[in-house]
């Protein structure tokens, strides 16, 4: 887990998530449903990734070798 590493469009999708879930709860009467909006909300605030890092593997170089020719 990284912090404040998401894209805008992340964050605009979180957004609109969380808007969906406040509005479904409190029309419907579900304030466990409103409160989980909560949730996302500080995800965002904190652009938290979810994405799993990769290893840093030991980076090879590729080197080339350059002879000259006899003259």
């Amino acid at each position: 887990m990284q912090y404040f590493n998401i894209s805008l469009v992340t964050v605009m999708v979180r957004f609109y998530t969380m808007m969906a879930a406040v509005i479904i709860g409190v029309f419907s009467g579900q304030g466990w449903l409103a409160f989980l909006a909560l949730p996302i909300f500080l995800s965002i605030m904190l652009g938290i990734s979810f994405k799993k890092e990769k290893p840093k593997s030991a980076q090879i170089q590729k080197r080339t070798v350059r002879t000259r020719k006899a003259a």
